[in-house]
């Protein structure tokens, strides 16, 4: 389980660090009604997000995981936080329990957290994430 928890975390945060793309138009080539004709990488992108292009039938992983993510957030902000920490920032599950333990004791909250509760939320939440992804 712990190997493809860590598996779809390299997938979810290869998804997340995707971006759109940086040419609009492929140059000098006119469309038919006499306009720019768009680059081929910014119209598979146009058409994943929402509209015409090339792929109409679903939504642009980045754009899927993003909704995944902002629902875990509010269906569960503890592990949201953790997942981010170590899904989008890259820090190590240690250095992520040691902020969870330090954000408690700056709370006044009794809860502390060992290595194996902070990998409980790292997997609930990318189990979290893939259904709804």
């Amino acid at each position: 389980m712990l190997n493809t928890t860590a598996l779809r975390i390299a997938e979810f945060a290869r998804e997340w660090r995707r971006e759109a793309p940086l040419k609009m138009h492929s140059g000098t080539a006119l469309g038919l009604d006499g306009d720019p004709q768009w680059h081929p990488d910014f119209d598979r992108w146009v058409g994943a997000i929402g509209g015409g292009g090339a792929h109409h039938s679903n939504p642009e992983g980045r754009l899927r995981l993003t909704r995944a993510m902002r629902q875990l957030r509010t269906v569960a902000p503890r592990e949201y936080d953790v997942i981010y920490r170590v899904m989008v920032l890259g820090e190590d599950p240690e250095k992520t329990m040691y902020w969870l333990n330090d954000r408690a004791i700056r709370g006044g909250h009794p809860e502390r957290y060992s290595q194996k509760d902070t990998t409980v939320l790292i997997v609930c939440a990318v189990d979290k994430l893939a259904f709804w992804f």
